[in-house]
């Protein structure tokens, strides 16, 4: 099996890499959008300007379904959160195999708290899910740029039937605010009043239309 962590970094290349070699020693594979191309040794690499997470993440798992054909689960996350440290990611990756008899589904680990309960805010996101949801474009509405993308994850997952939360599993978050840290220069429009009314707006409106454009594609033979 092959687990990779999919994200965007703006981190400078040391701390980026810092983030890679966690994620590394747990076994995962790692794809990372950068704005421009630098020294971070990662597994794939998707280089331009910055789309977005929602944009950056759908990007980098459309690029490992078409061209890593072992790829099965991919973890979209934050470059803030470290893995599970109990277990390797072809361990955890079996572990959902078999709960969802395959790759058509979405587990949220929720030990560290901090509200990862209540998003999919680090969540294991399988192959056939990225396929069949949304269109087959990525496992986020690309409207999203940062904010809400993960609480809608979240109820489109518990929609379909296909999410599962873990408390035994925890992707600890060394958030900056958390962490007692400045909060990072490029956070700031993200973070911004603006920011979150917008982006909740978006969520609240596409809630109240039970998520139009997610619908689960039927397959061949599917029943």
């Amino acid at each position: 099996m092959s687990a990779w962590l999919c994200i965007p970094s703006a981190k400078p290349v040391a701390e980026a890499q810092l983030c890679v070699l966690a994620w590394r020693d747990q076994n995962y594979r790692v794809a990372l959008w950068r704005d421009q191309e630098d020294a971070v040794d990662c597994d794939m690499k998707l280089v331009g300007k910055y789309p977005g997470y929602a944009g950056a993440c759908n990007a980098l798992v459309r690029e490992l379904l078409a061209h890593e054909p072992q790829a099965r689960w991919f973890v979209c996350a934050g470059d803030d959160m470290l893995p599970d440290p109990t277990r390797t990611a072809d361990e955890i990756a079996a572990e959902c195999e078999a709960h969802f008899r395959g790759t058509r589904g979405v587990m949220q680990p929720t030990g560290d708290g901090y509200g990862a309960e209540t998003i999919a805010g680090s969540a294991f996101i399988g192959r056939e899910w990225c396929e069949r949801a949304y269109g087959g474009n990525g496992p986020f509405w690309p409207e999203y740029t940062h904010c809400f993308l993960d609480n809608e994850l979240k109820e489109v997952a518990t929609l379909t039937g296909t999410f599962w939360q873990r408390p035994d599993l925890r992707h600890k978050h060394n958030h900056w605010g958390r962490m007692g840290k400045p909060m990072p220069r490029y956070l700031a429009e993200a973070n911004s009043p603006q920011h979150w009314e917008r982006f909740q707006r978006l969520y609240m409106n596409r809630r109240a239309m039970n998520f139009p454009g997610h619908e689960i594609m039927r397959t061949e033979g599917a029943a």
